[in-house]
């Protein structure tokens, strides 16, 4: 019995890094709730959560995205990078996804913000009324360097940005930084 747990436990041994490294890009995080989110093309670090439901890493003609889902998909977060500068273009773009959807559209934020980490960003979130009737909440901010824009987005009814929900959001953009 002892010869089999000790195969048994050299096997989960050297298979383990292959998994560890199999995931790459997430890193643990002081606090369990979150994680590191870490990116080599461009250099960049961000915190995101560690309780979604689904991560999701895909591209998109060129845009690279990491999507995270909770409450069965109802609210999303995404970390967007892609080549570029123009920050008002992927803003506007970003704006226009959902229009045909919106009505009653108010503008919460379009300015520049310094973070915590003491970095400049464009931040744009409005809130309006979905097809469902019901008051909803875009967040977004946009870093941009050297030839690239990564920004992070925040889809979700207006009514649940609280609690933990909302210090998703906040960590998120407080803990971004280029590597």
């Amino acid at each position: 019995m002892r010869r089999v747990l000790t195969v048994g436990v050299l096997i989960f041994a050297l298979f383990l890094p292959v998994q560890a490294a199999w995931a790459g890009t997430f890193y643990l995080h002081d606090h369990p709730s979150y994680w590191w989110y870490v990116v080599d093309d461009p250099a960049f670090s961000v915190i995101v959560p560690s309780k979604g439901q689904n991560y999701i890493e895909r591209s998109i003609f060129g845009m690279q995205n990491l999507l995270i889902t909770f409450q069965d998909g109802a609210i999303t977060m995404e970390v967007n990078w892609q080549p570029g500068s123009n920050v008002e273009a992927v803003r506007s773009s970003l704006e226009a996804r959902y229009k045909p959807l919106l009505k009653d559209v108010t503008i919460l934020a379009n300015q520049e913000i310094t973070t915590s980490n003491n970095l400049k960003c464009h931040f744009y979130a409005y809130e309006a009324t979905g097809a469902n009737g019901r008051r909803v909440m875009f967040r977004s901010v946009f870093f941009q360097r050297g030839g690239y824009i990564v920004y992070l987005t925040y889809f979700l009814e207006a009514d649940k940005f609280r609690d933990d929900l909302r210090e998703y959001w906040i960590r998120a953009v407080n803990g971004f930084e280029w590597n």
